[in-house]
């Protein structure tokens, strides 16, 4: 299963009380690991339970020893008690070794939450083996750019409000894979749309502050249909923003080429093969499909280099003084010639 398939099933237990004695939450998106130790928090004591039974440990002030001490407590005056490990990935790997018969036999009034953010424990280790068994050892993966949408969608149906694919996708171009600042807008935008309504472009300028005209997306289209005064308008936007960094657009229209790339090689293939291919929504096949007759295979590769061109001098390489903006409105005109 995927990251988010095994997030949704840890919290569709925990909020059943379907406890386990042990969880090992590790991976590099600290997004979920914080969420399923939010819900385990919440789900399993009452709140006049947490002050006796709530223990918070951080690897950086305490050793395996502390830690196994804590959990072999019995709880006051409540049914379990939770122990939170945060910044275990600060523990050399090895120190887990201490804990082993512990996780062979944990105690089964003890709910102990180990997170070990930024990177995944060794597979290796046999107590991690054996901890996936009987109890819940999750990793937590970044989700790919292409899953971004699809995941802004399910967050938004999730909190009764509705979002279009187009929408979506100007959120995920605009503000990446940092799930927590995606959930942070995603958030607002839910507060300020009503129950069964609709996130809009206007609500996302007003509300994110990305516009609803002048951002990577609409650049994307507008060299696609090979817009020229478009292209250039949007260009001088975004070299106003101090936001705006030359790099994260050339990435992102690295990724844009890669895909009419792509086009170009399946030929034949149906919308929805096609939309599998690229890995988007079949709601966008037809813009791709569109901007790869404008540019043949061989102009695709001299933009790539184009791209990598401008890459470096966006970091000062062969470039002594041209700013970001300059250099993305340069770039657009050999692109698009």
């Amino acid at each position: 299963m995927s990251t988010t398939d095994d997030f949704k099933k840890i919290v569709k237990d925990v909020r059943a009380k379907a406890f386990k004695p042990v969880y090992f939450l590790h991976g590099e998106e600290s997004y979920f690991i914080d969420r399923v130790a939010e819900e385990i928090e919440k789900s399993a004591l009452e709140e006049h339970e947490r002050d006796f039974n709530l223990s918070i440990l951080y690897g950086r002030d305490c050793d395996a020893d502390q830690l196994k001490d804590t959990c072999l407590r019995y709880p006051m005056m409540a049914d379990r008690q939770v122990v939170i490990l945060r910044e275990a990935q600060t523990w050399r790997i090895d120190a887990f070794d201490k804990l082993e018969a512990y996780f062979k036999n944990p105690t089964p009034t003890t709910v102990l939450v180990i997170l070990y953010k930024h990177k995944k424990a060794d597979g290796r280790k046999t107590w991690l083996k054996d901890l996936a068994k009987k109890n819940v050892v999750f990793v937590s993966d970044k989700l790919k750019e292409d899953k971004l949408p699809e995941w802004i969608q399910a967050y938004v149906k999730y909190h009764k409000r509705k979002i279009g694919p187009v929408e979506s996708k100007l959120l995920a171009d605009h503000l990446g894979t940092d799930l927590g600042k995606l959930t942070n807008e995603v958030e607002k935008l839910c507060i300020v749309t009503d129950e069964n309504g609709t996130i809009t472009s206007d609500l996302i300028q007003r509300n994110v502050g990305i516009s609803k005209d002048y951002n990577i997306f609409e650049l994307q289209n507008a060299i696609g249909a090979k817009d020229h005064l478009k292209a250039q308008t949007i260009a001088h936007f975004l070299a106003t923003d101090k936001e705006h960094k030359l790099f994260l657009s050339v990435g992102l229209l690295s990724s844009y080429f890669g895909k009419l790339g792509i086009v170009h090689a399946s030929g034949g293939l149906q919308q929805n093969e096609l939309a599998a291919a690229l890995k988007v929504p079949p709601f966008f096949v037809r813009d791709y499909a569109n901007a790869a007759r404008q540019y043949p295979l061989e102009k695709i590769k001299e933009i790539q280099h184009l791209l990598r061109e401008a890459d470096l001098n966006s970091k000062g390489v062969g470039n002594a003084s041209a700013g970001d903006g300059e250099l993305l409105r340069e770039l657009l005109v050999r692109v698009m010639t």
